[in-house]
């Protein structure tokens, strides 16, 4: 009987002593990407299957009709649904009122990081080496320690599909020398895109004084994501991947996990960005294509993960089931040409500004009606960007969207030996 007393005593000392092993110690909550658990979310779910398939009966059960024009009820505080290519907004619930974004923040974080990329400033090839301020993020991480190394690449896989906090400071002092500066950065780009209601602090989107945006910003920017950096949407769109890390004595893989569960159930999903603080709620920002047209759904301050997820699948089905996407122009399509007089180059053609489509509710796509608006000639010099004509939308007799039509070249004013060239060319012109 003392034996039997002994051998329990045993159990429950090494079952305690295994429980305070996994838990971190106070003041040091670094909580690894795992299913369900969002920036700081202590949550393990383990009926992930059964979840998943709960929330897509539920949101499917709640999605409007076709053709049914009342907007989408909400729980959640603050939401917008957009329409990618057109950047209409469908429906908007206190759009403009500042929240906490939490790691939503981690899609300017991304985006950023790819603009350097594009720059030439850094390469995804490029070792990075984790500072003492990266490793001691909180929230989600990758555990990462001081010195060791992982490649940009593997760092932005982190950021978009683990939610890593680590990740991200890495990330921001590689790029930019530190996670202040990066910030710099991000509001810049902000300020660049729209975003008037926005003010980033960090690039992890953990609570800070000051770091606030919107339900429309977010949608803003995840829209210009979706439009100009699909290697940034292809990261999110991936529910699970493995980081490398030989050099690790619990073994040479560690898994991350995608906390936007709607990759895995809901049709045409692939991105964007899930976010969990207490301060924010649950927030997310998701997209999804179907025949065609993109979406882009908006959800702040929600009271659980599952009410999100269903909210902004809600969302998504009224967008698909009464409004499509027409395409007008792609990126970089030419019009023209317009001359330039005096100009060091004759003539130009204006590209859009961007891809432009409109949004239209379903059937009435084939009654949209487009005309450019180019004048002949303009003055050199010209400056790259610099306006020159419109792409005019119209649906009946009401314009539903216009284009800036913009020069894709600078041009500057023709020299002596230009001036007499284009005056030749000019005599013998026939058109």
């Amino acid at each position: 009987m003392r034996r039997n007393v002994v051998r329990c005593f045993a159990a429950l000392l090494c079952a305690a002593l295994a429980l305070a092993a996994a838990r971190p110690a106070a003041g040091m909550e670094r909580w690894p990407p795992a299913i369900g658990v969002e920036d700081g979310d202590h949550l393990y779910r383990h009926n992930r299957a059964a979840d998943d398939l709960d929330e897509a009966e539920e949101a499917s059960a709640a999605a409007p009709e076709s053709g049914q024009d009342s907007p989408v009820k909400l729980t959640a505080p603050s939401a917008v649904l957009m329409e990618a290519l057109s950047g209409r907004v469908i429906y908007e619930k206190n759009a403009h009122e500042r929240r906490n974004p939490a790691s939503i923040t981690k899609i300017m974080t991304l985006i950023v990081a790819f603009d350097a990329v594009r720059d030439g400033k850094v390469k995804l090839t490029d070792q990075v080496t984790i500072s003492e301020e990266a490793k001691r993020q909180p929230g989600t991480t990758i555990f990462a320690d001081v010195g060791e190394t992982f490649t940009l690449e593997e760092l932005l896989l982190s950021v978009a599909v683990g939610s890593a906090n680590d990740a991200a400071v890495a990330v921001a002092e590689h790029v930019a020398g530190s996670a202040e500066a990066f910030a710099v950065l991000m509001n810049k780009k902000a300020r660049e895109l729209g975003m008037n209601n926005t003010h980033f602090v960090n690039p992890t989107g953990l609570s800070a004084e000051g770091h606030l945006t919107t339900a429309y910003d977010i949608a803003l920017m995840s829209r210009y994501a979706v439009l100009n950096y699909p290697e940034l949407v292809k990261l999110t769109s991936i529910y699970g991947a493995e980081l490398n890390v030989p050099w690790r004595k619990n073994g040479p893989k560690f898994q991350l996990w995608n906390n936007n569960k709607l990759l895995t159930w809901y049709k045409g999903a692939d991105g964007l960005k899930t976010g969990w603080t207490q301060a924010a709620g649950y927030c997310l920002a998701a997209t999804a294509v179907q025949d065609g047209t993109r979406m882009i759904a908006v959800v702040m301050g929600s009271e659980s993960a599952k009410q999100r997820n269903i909210e902004v699948a809600r969302l998504l089905d009224y967008g698909f089931a009464n409004y499509t996407a027409v395409e007008i122009a792609p990126a970089g399509k030419k019009f023209g040409p317009v001359r330039v007089a005096r100009g060091a180059v004759p003539e130009i053609e204006p590209v859009p500004r961007s891809a432009f489509g409109v949004s239209v509710p379903k059937g009435s796509q084939d009654k949209v009606r487009w005309e450019v608006k180019l004048p002949r000639q303009v003055a050199a010099p010209v400056q790259q960007g610099q306006v020159i004509g419109h792409i005019v939308a119209t649906l009946g007799d009401e314009e539903v969207a216009r284009m800036d039509l913009v020069s894709p070249v600078a041009v500057g004013k023709a020299n002596l030996w230009q001036s007499v060239v284009h005056t030749v060319r000019g005599i013998f012109s026939f058109d």
